[in-house]
């Protein structure tokens, strides 16, 4: 073994709660095309590190150091937490003339790293050790986010719990539902309804338990509409279900028409509803074959049908790849804008923004309900809704409100995030040991089935994100939160730290104690709000934006380089964005005081002048003259 492979003391850094060290290996980390940093590379239950020594006037290649590590004067140090690994490939090969055993790692955020580990003797013991850890499920090691979470728990890191940001009864009393012929059923408290939707369901008030529960066969996994959103002064509705299992034999129910009817009666404003199916007509009239289908207008009365033409799980992946392969190794000057529009990226963006305006075109400018389904109605339908309530709301473009946004329309409803993003859960879980925890509810389960296919694997989150983003460049004032914040998100949706996105739905996370003994994502990010406060933000009750209709057409579009290409050496920030932004918050913190401190004092002026109120050249104090002028927002 050379001097090279030699393992030298494993660096200081704070390790996470429940976070404990496995095992080390002497490495080299290869950056292509030829630089080559020898170092340490630890492996830990959550994560992987590896540390490179610096050296006194040895800057050859630190240049071009990606953005992912952390470079001090001392030390270069990377880390991946081990949620983020989708593959991991060994191979024994010679790279520089040194023997050792090379690892190829492939993470789900686009980036990759390339290991060579050249203490042989514990390279082995290494890479089984990365795997075992990196896919629990299969090798049965308990999962980190309870791990750290019950630690969490035990030493009260968080004073936030994040798990009571979103409760049902809040939010649809904020939307003053209650007064507006709706109500909140508990038909499905116990899943019986259907085993991927929320506990409690808003519908109409005229509707019955009888009438859900004869309704849910005729939907796809007995996802009967319900409400998710609901206008303040039209009392237009947004719902959301899934597909109506019609069939080759054009199946109907009476129960279902009936939902669907007294849905469209609820708004008084409007006596039509429209149906936005997110799919392609072709691949929805193909899924006749399959059981599922369309609604028959001949049976809805007063219902027009829209295709939005939304790809579906496999278009999306292939794009996903294709923008993977057009930004590394390295992307192309010469053939970067072709490589990017052959991805179709952009578009199926453009087509999912496009798709959501004319929901919120419909609700807002005509009046109209909308019910909004796909296939199964927890991924193409998540898009439309969610991004139409964020063009509808500006609660949901709070911080607080989109967390809201989040928890509601996707975790709530279902979407696998597990199963999309072959998070650490899929496939089953195993708890920590001993951990003084209580037992899990009777019907919870340590394990399940085998992982699922790589074929349910798609980027449906991450577009919703990208479309989010594509928002706040078109309306920079409109949104509380920063770039920062979306991108912290999709981060820790692949990190698996944390249990909010663990699993694939509501009952799931109930039946493996995710409130009990992981933590929330929301109690980690609103314990330093100020990185993710967008300095510019004007409340909508200031600016008169309470409804934002973005451009979908490509023209508009931009491709997100800080989040997509953020691993490559080009991409290092030339500019402290983050500790720009935190000294904008403050300023912008001390400059709202300000005004409005001067505001009170001149209306309090006006009503009783003083003797040395500061007054213009005419005599009349500030607040008159600018009244005088017409300027009504001193």
């Amino acid at each position: 073994m050379s001097a090279d492979a030699v393992c030298t003391p494993a660096p200081k850094y704070n390790k996470l709660p429940g976070e404990q060290s496995v095992e080390i290996c002497a490495c080299t980390f290869i950056r292509p095309p030829d630089c080559l940093l020898p170092g340490n590379v630890e492996l830990t239950n959550y994560r992987f590190i590896f540390s490179h020594q610096l050296k006194h006037g040895d800057t050859s290649c630190y240049h071009t150091l990606p953005a992912f590590v952390g470079l001090t004067h001392k030390l270069f140090v990377l880390q991946v937490p081990l949620g983020v690994i989708q593959s991991i490939e060994q191979k024994h090969t010679v790279q520089a003339a040194a023997k050792g055993v090379g690892l190829y790692i492939v993470c789900k955020d686009l980036r990759n790293v390339k290991l060579l580990l050249t203490d042989l003797a514990r390279a082995t013991t290494f890479y089984e050790k990365l795997k075992a850890y990196t896919f629990p499920s299969i090798s049965k090691q308990p999962l980190f986010a309870y791990t750290f979470g019950e630690r969490c728990i035990a030493e009260n890191v968080f004073p936030f719990n994040g798990w009571e940001v979103y409760t049902p009864e809040e939010e649809y009393h904020r939307q003053n539902i209650f007064t507006n012929g709706w109500k909140l059923t508990k038909i499905n408290v116990d899943y019986r309804l259907s085993d991927t939707y929320p506990a409690l369901l808003a519908v109409p008030w005229e509707v019955t338990d009888e009438l859900l529960m004869a309704c849910a066969p005729h939907r796809s996994r007995g996802r009967v509409p319900v409400l998710s959103w609901l206008h303040p002064e039209s009392k237009a509705s947004l719902t959301r279900a899934s597909q109506p299992q019609v069939g080759m034999q054009g199946r109907r129910s009476a129960a279902d028409e009936e939902l669907v009817r007294l849905i469209r009666t609820a708004n008084a404003n409007a006596n039509n509803l429209l149906i936005f199916d997110a799919r392609p007509q072709m691949n929805a009239v193909a899924n006749k074959g399959r059981g599922g289908g369309v609604e028959n207008p001949t049976y809805y009365e007063n219902v027009q049908y829209v295709f939005l033409n939304i790809q579906n799980i496999h278009a999306m992946r292939a794009s996903l790849t294709n923008v993977y392969e057009a930004c590394y190794p390295m992307p192309k000057e010469g053939n970067w804008f072709k490589a990017l529009a052959d991805s179709k990226w952009l578009y199926h963006i453009k087509q999912i923004i496009f798709a959501a305006t004319s929901v919120a075109d419909k609700i807002e400018n005509h009046k109209s309900s909308v019910l909004v389904h796909c296939s199964d109605g927890w991924d193409r339908t998540a898009q439309v809704t969610s991004l139409a309530m964020l063009m509808l709301d500006p609660f949901y473009r709070t911080l607080r409100g989109f967390e809201v946004l989040i928890e509601k329309e996707w975790c709530s409803f279902g979407h696998k995030f597990a199963q999309r993003t072959g998070g650490p859960a899929d496939g089953g879980v195993v708890m920590p040991p001993n951990t003084g925890m209580p037992p899990l509810p009777p019907n919870g389960s340590s394990t399940s089935p085998k992982p699922s296919s790589a074929d349910e694997r798609s980027p449906v989150f991450l577009q919703f994100i990208d479309c989010v983003w594509q928002m706040t460049q078109q309306f920079p004032h409109s949104f509380e939160f920063n770039e920062r914040f979306l991108i912290t998100i999709m981060d820790e949706v692949y990190a698996a730290r944390f249990g909010t996105f663990l699993f694939n739905c509501e009952m799931q996370a109930r039946d493996h104690g995710v409130r009990e003994r992981t933590v929330s994502l929301w109690s980690y990010m609103n314990s330093d709000l100020k990185s993710y406060q967008n300095p510019m933000y004007t409340p909508a009750e200031v600016s008169g934006h309470r409804i934002i209709f973005p451009q979908h057409s490509l023209v508009h579009l931009q491709f997100w380089s800080g989040y997509y290409v953020r691993w490559h050496p080009i991409m290092r920030s030339q500019d402290p964005v983050l500790r720009r932004d935190r000294a904008l918050v403050d300023v912008m913190k001390r400059f709202r005081e300000l005004t409005i401190a001067a505001q009170r004092t001149a209306a309090g002026d006006i009503a009783e002048p003083a003797a040395n109120q500061p007054t213009t050249g005419a005599g009349r104090t500030i607040r008159q003259t600018a009244v005088a002028a017409g300027n009504t927002e001193f």
